[in-house]
Formats: structure tokens, sequence, C-alpha cells
């Protein structure tokens, strides 16, 4: 990442703190035309959850700050902002009526890994993957009982993280979620998560997921394969 677009002050960093968050919420993708010259219009949005349960793979940007402790020698900087490739399979399952009348479903995330994961401040690639445990369900609801949109998603799992091809931090629970909802995958919107560290080295807590899309088996595949490289695991 260039170095202008890393703080060196060790003042504490507001986050997340992403342009989508301040901005006012979209509702669709991209714009689609009507015709030549046309003004664009939202694509309409859907009105109701998958209605089937399934296998999904996601791709997303991730940005945490790392507040530095032990920099690299040579490090003028006490914050590394990283700026991760995220790879996500999720099992979804069918949408339910709960029992207060909201439609809701279940889902646990069943794989994910960061990439592009070099970390300047540590002289070191930084990775996450999911622990080898069985992982909480995750849940989306929705805000109204007369509706499925808009709605809260909630994103939990239990995750370690890689100092290059040492295991630094095993078992750690997080926690992640956006309101409001309006599709799934949730697009446009900025997903605020808690996933709290500390070691000797550096510490994080708050970060964003931006740019959630829906993407192919073979480019999660390829993702997940290039984030275990860096690990040294086959």
């Amino acid at each position: 990442m260039p170095d202008e677009n890393l703080p060196d002050s060790p003042e504490p960093v507001a986050w997340p703190n992403p342009s989508s968050a301040a901005g006012p919420q979209h509702r669709g993708g991209t714009p689609e035309r009507t015709g030549a010259g046309g003004p664009p219009q939202a694509p309409q949005r859907p009105e109701r959850f998958p209605p089937d349960g399934e296998i999904e793979y996601e791709r997303s940007v991730i940005r945490i700050p790392f507040h530095l402790k032990d920099a690299a020698p040579g490090a003028n900087r006490k914050v590394d902002v990283m700026v991760f490739d995220a790879y996500m399979r999720l099992i979804r399952l069918p949408p339910v009526t709960n029992g207060l009348g909201f439609r809701q479903f279940e889902f646990t995330i069943d794989a994910w890994e960061l990439t592009n994961t070099f970390s300047q401040g540590l002289n070191a690639n930084v990775t996450f993957t999911l622990s080898d445990t069985v992982q909480p369900r995750s849940i989306c609801i929705a805000s109204q009982r007369e509706r499925d949109y808009p709605a809260l998603i909630v994103y939990s799992a239990i995750y370690d993280v890689y100092l290059g091809t040492t295991r630094i931090v095993e078992n750690q629970p997080g926690v992640a979620y956006a309101s409001p909802v309006w599709e799934i995958p949730p697009r446009n919107v900025t997903v605020a998560f808690e996933k709290p560290f500390e070691s000797d080295q550096f510490s994080f807590s708050a970060g964003c997921c931006e740019g959630m899309r829906t993407i192919p088996r073979e480019e999660f595949e390829a993702g997940a394969a290039a984030a275990r490289a860096l690990r040294g695991q086959a």
C-alpha cells in the first residue's frame, strides 16, 4: 500500500468511517437506463429473502487499522491501515417466520480468507482464516413484520490470525453487522465489525467491510488458495 494512505500519527483512528456510511443509503446495484438518452433508473429491489437455502460465495474489501506496538526497524508510523481482499463461503438456510412474527434466515460462515495482506509496519504478511472449530450461526432478520426488507444482518465467526507462517491468534470470536440491508448479499452497504485482539506487537478492534458481491466458486477457491499459500499451507 502507498505510504500516503497510511497515517503515521500515534493518535487513535476513528473507524469505521467510510464514505458510504455517511452518505444516503443505496437501494440496489448499478443503475440501468431505459433508453437512449433516458435518465438512469435503479433496478427493482427484491421484495423477499431468497426462498431457498444454498451455498454462497462472496468477495469484499475489509479495512482494519492495526495499532503497532513493535513495528519493524525503521518504521515511522504507529498505525498500519490494512486493506484486505476477503473471500467468504457461507451456507444459507431457507427463511422462516420467527415466534415474534418477523421473517428471518440463519446461515453459517463456512470459510473466510483474507489476502493482499503485507503489513509494512510489521514487515510480514497478516492473514485471517476461520478456526478449526464449530462456527456459530449468523442471522438476517427483517425490521418489520409486514415485509422482508429492510433487514438487519449479523455475521458471527471464530477465527485465527497468522503473522507470516506463525499463528498468533487462535479461536477469537468476532461479530459484524449491517443495517439497513436491501438485498442478499448486502450490496451497497457498509458492514461494521468488532474483532478485537491485542498482543505485544499490535492491537486492532473496529473495522469495516464494503463492496460485497457474489462470485463464482472458482474465484473463491483461487483467493482462498492464495491466502493459504502465504501461511505455507497446501
